[in-house]
């Protein structure tokens, strides 16, 4: 417990650090894109890449993998049942949906377990999970907004467009290099590990410091819409993955790390989504502000509890 104190400890020191900056005029607005675009771009391809060549895919792993990604499915699933049943809105529907699966996995959850549970097993089977559930739950998100910003399109245009942008996307490109590179059991020249290892730790503390300088001068309202929709994330969809690893008889780190992956804030790349789609802007930043200042607490009790 004492080290997911220290962990939630550091990353919140970190997010201040990149607050004070924009608050003390060291950085300016627009800065952090720049902040984003190293990390988006180089850093975390590069840290995917790496980390994804050492894998082996085998049984275990695999079971990992289901167990992580059946409950964001069966969330999804439970979210249209609530639909059909209470007749919500459609826009009222992605908004629940978007808040619920498209979670902070790689620039939140990385860092919180290579603290917590140590920077070797722990963290390859937490990039295995990115590379199984990023791109289902970016996809997702992805068809979503186009089908909520462009009245009368169909989900297989959406479909066809967000396929349009995976073949351009740089974390989507080194997922699928590093599995490659996984599977067919050709180990990374160490010039090249040595290299990819140094652009790659970077993206976690750049990446947590770039959301403290976005989170300045942010307008936030509706916190008590936010908290509620929060849980979702944080505390319904870590409880359903733990069910699942349990009946899939997981182990112990394995199972913590799935649960700990699945309990992450919702991703802060939902800011810019959501000015591009205009997709409840003010709610969306307060549900990015709400859900980080919470995942603090909720993924040391889910250490405690798991």
């Amino acid at each position: 417990m004492a080290q997911a104190t220290t962990s939630s400890a550091v990353i919140a020191l970190i997010i201040l650090a990149g607050f004070l900056a924009r608050r003390w005029g060291i950085l300016w607005p627009g800065d952090e894109r720049v902040l984003n675009g190293f990390v988006y771009f180089f850093a975390f391809p590069a840290f995917l890449f790496a980390k994804l060549a050492e894998i082996r895919f085998g049984p275990e792993t695999l079971r990992f993998l289901a167990a992580g990604a059946a409950p964001i499915a069966a969330l999804l699933s439970l979210l249209w049942l609530v639909r059909v049943c209470f007749k919500l809105r459609r826009d009222q529907f992605y908004l629940l949906a978007v808040g619920s699966v498209f979670g902070n996995l790689a620039f939140f959850g990385l860092p919180f377990i290579e603290v917590v549970l140590g920077p070797e097993e722990p963290v390859r089977l937490a990039v295995a999970m990115i590379a199984a559930v990023a791109p289902f739950t970016v996809g997702l998100v992805l068809v979503l907004l186009e089908l909520y910003g462009l009245e009368g399109v169909t989900v297989g245009r959406a479909t066809l467009d967000v396929l349009r942008r995976f073949a351009r996307n740089p974390l989507i490109i080194s997922l699928a290099l590093g599995i490659a590179v996984s599977l067919s059991g050709v180990g990374l020249p160490l010039f090249l590990r040595k290299a990819l290892g140094l652009l790659g730790g970077a993206a976690a503390p750049v990446a947590l410091f770039s959301l403290g300088v976005f989170l300045y001068g942010r307008r936030f309202g509706g916190l008590t819409q936010a908290a509620a929709l929060s849980s979702l994330r944080l505390l319904f969809l870590p409880a359903l993955t733990f069910l699942f690893a349990w009946l899939w008889e997981l182990g112990p780190g394995a199972r913590e790390v799935a649960v700990l992956m699945n309990g992450t804030p919702i991703a802060v790349n939902m800011i810019v989504l959501s000015a591009r789609y205009r997709f409840f802007e003010e709610k969306i930043a307060t549900l990015i502000l709400i859900s980080t200042l919470g995942a603090l607490f909720t993924m040391n009790l889910w250490v405690l509890l798991v």
